[in-house]
């Protein structure tokens, strides 16, 4: 496959990779490549990863790009660029299993999160094995129940879907450390299911190169 050689080297350009450049990480698509920079997160430091797939929240028509990353050993993070207050920086994150949730906050502490209001205040019970840079000693409720839908596919340069049955409904919880640093994301979609994810904020300089598909 030719995205897999581009892990080992960029390779010769051809005709078909002049004809499309990345300047920004936005701009990723389906099939390109990044190359991170040395970052304390060693499952992301110095890897290579292809995006896989690009798919969209909206959040009451604030629309974010997610982008599904997969490393040479098929592990799979999410990438998102956000923007605040004019400073743009990368919010990179993996999923967590129930059981590693346990070991970061006891239960009834994270039952906590989901009660009416933000401000809740958790403390790490325990560091889960591999996430040793991914958490943080104590966290704050930033977000609490923010209803948006997650959709399926790249809707940067095309009309969101018209219906609610087009997507898929969801209430989004977020707890940050106080120097926004890490954060947990907790997503409770409308079938029940509910997904963990253990978030790192990085600049925009943790992407060290980009390659575009060929």
């Amino acid at each position: 496959m030719a995205w897999l050689e581009k892990f080992f080297g960029k390779g010769d350009s051809d005709d078909s990779e002049k004809d499309r450049s990345l300047s920004h990480a936005a701009e990723l698509d389906k099939g390109d490549i990044i190359k991170m920079s040395f970052l304390d997160q060693q499952d992301l430091s110095n890897k290579r990863f292809e995006v896989v797939e690009v798919n969209s929240y909206d959040f009451e028509r604030e629309l974010e790009t997610s982008f599904t990353l997969k490393g040479q050993s098929g592990e799979i993070f999410f990438l998102s660029v956000s923007n605040e207050n004019g400073r743009e920086y990368l919010s990179f994150s993996r999923e967590l299993q129930r059981s590693q949730v346990l070991d970061l906050f006891s239960e009834n502490d994270f039952s906590q999160v989901f009660n009416e209001g933000a401000g809740t205040r958790l403390e790490r019970k325990s560091i889960p094995a591999g996430l040793e840079d991914w958490t943080a000693a104590s966290y704050v409720e930033e977000e609490d129940c923010i209803k948006g839908y997650y959709h399926k596919g790249d809707y940067r340069k095309r009309a969101l879907p018209r219906f609610e049955d087009e997507s898929c409904g969801l209430e989004y919880y977020l707890i940050a450390d106080s120097e926004n640093a890490v954060a947990v994301e907790v997503e409770v979609y409308a079938s029940g299911e509910t997904e963990v994810l253990a978030v790192v904020y990085l600049d925009m300089s943790a992407i060290e190169e980009m390659w575009p598909a060929t």
